[in-house]
């Protein structure tokens, strides 16, 4: 929002803060790795999704060393320390199969809109 003549209200802006986990895969590492894995990763950040740790979380599908294993999750934690803490608990890592590093990330702009439909049992992230 603009109070100043198109200049951003800087008191506005989200300013939430939250660790960005880069994972990259070792450079062994298959798709058929990750693939005995899969199971295993997807339900440690599902526990953690139900925890309330998970903001969001994916695979990097493309872009300079995207590869299977390679990805992004957005943590709640209260520390860089912690973030790390948890990231090294993820199976991928665990098996040798990626290593991580971690980030401070503010959130400042930005748009989510979800449309939940109750009669239909749908939703839609927009």
């Amino acid at each position: 929002m603009s109070t100043d003549g198109g200049r951003p209200d800087r008191g506005a802006l989200l300013g939430r803060e939250y660790w960005l986990v880069l994972s990259t895969p070792a450079e062994s590492t298959s798709a058929a790795d990750i693939a005995r894995k899969v199971d295993a990763h997807l339900a440690w950040l599902l526990k953690l999704e139900v925890d309330g740790t998970v903001f969001l979380s994916g695979p990097l599908t493309s872009g300079p060393g995207a590869r299977p294993g390679s990805g992004v999750t957005i943590l709640r934690a209260d520390s860089a320390e912690r973030a790390s803490e948890i990231a090294t608990t993820d199976p991928f890592v665990v098996a040798g199969l990626r290593t991580f590093e971690v980030f401070g990330w503010r959130v400042n702009e930005g748009t989510v809109q979800i449309r939940v439909s109750l009669g239909t049992g749908t939703y839609a992230w927009e």
